[in-house]
């Protein structure tokens, strides 16, 4: 009797640590915005995200600005949350300058979120991740966009 509990014990031990350890190692899904706010994935259930890779030498990047932006002016009716990630890891004042420069209205990420989805980060750009409101990828759209190709992801 007194070694049946014991077993029972060291299992139950052995699946606390496990789930402890699990959840020390997953990718922290919190990640700070050049707004200056933050964005917790784990707190975006139940609405869409369009992830936009970017950056200022990329021509079909540059055209999708004014696309992302017109989806991020209708965020609340579309129940979406736009977010850009700069590919070359720019930040502060030259971020800003970039982003003016091409009048993004959306807010960027200051670091990539790839992991979040245990994605290898992106090889190739334009690439926007879409989110669907469960919190999984529903598409990895590669390549220059249309708004109606974005729009239909989130008509699902």
């Amino acid at each position: 009797m007194v070694r049946r509990r014991s077993e029972k014990f060291c299992a139950l031990a052995l699946i606390c640590i496990t789930a402890v350890l699990t959840i020390a190692t997953l990718p922290t899904a919190s990640f700070d915005l050049d707004t200056g706010a933050s964005i917790d994935f784990n707190k975006t259930e139940g609405k869409w995200l369009l992830i936009a890779y970017w950056a200022t030498w990329c021509g079909p990047c540059r055209e999708e600005i004014r696309i992302l932006n017109s989806i991020h002016r209708q965020r609340d009716e579309l129940n979406v949350i736009v977010l850009g990630v700069n590919f070359d890891g720019l930040q502060g004042e030259q971020l800003a300058s970039d982003k003016a420069r091409f009048n993004s209205k959306i807010p960027d990420l200051l670091s990539d979120p790839h992991k979040v989805w245990e994605l290898p980060r992106p090889d190739f750009i334009p690439r926007i991740l879409v989110v669907n409101p469960e919190g999984s990828i529903e598409a990895i759209v590669v390549g220059s966009t249309t708004r109606r190709n974005l729009i239909s992801y989130l008509d699902h």
